[in-house]
């Protein structure tokens, strides 16, 4: 039986969820409850199930008692191609691609998408995204691990993937061999595929910047010289932090509230409310067809400049359509609230 509390007063529900995140508060839904949800498919309680996944992500691949699927199982099962799309966007979640079931024989979601993709177009959709998240990662776990001739073999087949990340994954390739300092594998890697010099990392860092925290200056300066755009990004970036530094003010609204949320949820629940492209705490957030919340003006502007990929994956996006994520939103308005008193 699930309590009568799911069914209102979803907000404060939700900062019970956030302040509980490191407790043991009995008032908030265990593993259990959550995954009963997910199981039974219960799609009016999807809110509950993305919020409480927000801070206890870990919720996604554990079996709880004697279950043989997880709610990441269940969610590919039922084709909650949406509520899917978003739980694999949560900033830090702790995500295992292909966690297999406890049946015999076991089943990864691929497996399941597969089994199950003919029910419906949502289904469908699913099951081509695991397809290709299953490709992605896999060659971007070749690139973390230095395994350059596997890299090599996929880009053969399939060029696109230099460029192409799954939502939960922090790096492109590129990112990969600035970390590493690669120069040698860049170079080789150029004759299969052509490097989009501009992309950004989940937390908005160019490869040379990437390079350059590792203290690898020369691979840095190499490829800046190749991309005079790498290069005015990264300025841009150190212009942006130095006017940071010079601004002396006093403290903010969204400096309180900032304080407010991590005490409340700590600094993972601070990045769930802070938009990826700006780095601020969100006034108007909104979810892209790529799962990602944004704030609404600057994927606004994003999509004003003709881009048609998602800027955190660099995934064709399926549509522009921006959807307001009323969780995040409200969550936000009660905390400033509380803020006040």
């Amino acid at each position: 039986m699930i309590f009568i509390f799911y069914t209102h007063c979803f907000v404060s529900i939700f900062l019970d969820i956030m302040a509980a995140a490191t407790s043991d508060n009995p008032g908030v839904p265990s593993l259990e409850e959550i995954h009963d949800l997910v199981k039974r498919n219960e799609r009016s309680h999807y809110d509950l199930i993305y919020r409480t996944l927000l801070v206890k992500s870990q919720y996604l691949t554990e079996f709880p008692g004697k279950e043989q699927y997880t709610i990441l199982h269940y969610l590919v099962m039922h084709g909650a191609y949406d509520l899917f799309n978003k739980v694999i966007a949560i900033p830090n979640i702790r995500f295992i691609l292909l966690s297999q079931t406890l049946t015999k024989p076991p089943k990864d979601i691929l497996r399941i998408a597969q089994e199950n993709k003919g029910k419906s177009s949502d289904h469908k959709k699913l099951y081509q995204q695991i397809e290709s998240l299953v490709q992605m990662d896999t060659f971007v776990e070749h690139a973390k691990i230095n395994e350059i001739d596997e890299c090599k073999k996929m880009l053969e087949l399939d060029g696109n993937l230099a460029n192409q990340k799954p939502p939960y994954r922090k790096y492109y390739l590129i990112h990969h061999l600035a970390f590493a300092n690669n120069k040698e594998a860049f170079d080789q890697l150029q004759k299969l595929c052509q490097f989009d010099m501009t992309l950004l990392t989940n937390d908005q860092k160019t490869a040379s910047e990437v390079a350059i925290e590792q203290n690898h200056t020369r691979f840095a300066h190499y490829l800046e010289n190749l991309s005079p755009e790498m290069r005015a990004i990264r300025e841009k970036h150190q212009e942006e932090k130095q006017k940071q530094k010079e601004k002396q003010k006093p403290v903010q609204v969204d400096d309180q509230l900032e304080k407010q949320i991590i005490s409340t949820g700590g600094n993972n629940m601070l990045d769930c409310f802070t938009c990826p492209l700006t780095r601020e705490i969100f006034r108007d957030p909104v979810i892209l067809s790529d799962g990602f919340t944004y704030e609404r003006e600057a994927i606004q502007h994003w999509l004003s400049l003709g881009h048609r990929r998602s800027p955190m994956t660099n995934m064709e996006l399926t549509n522009v359509d921006l959807v307001p994520n009323m969780v995040i939103k409200q969550a936000l308005q009660e905390l400033s609230e509380k803020q006040k008193k």
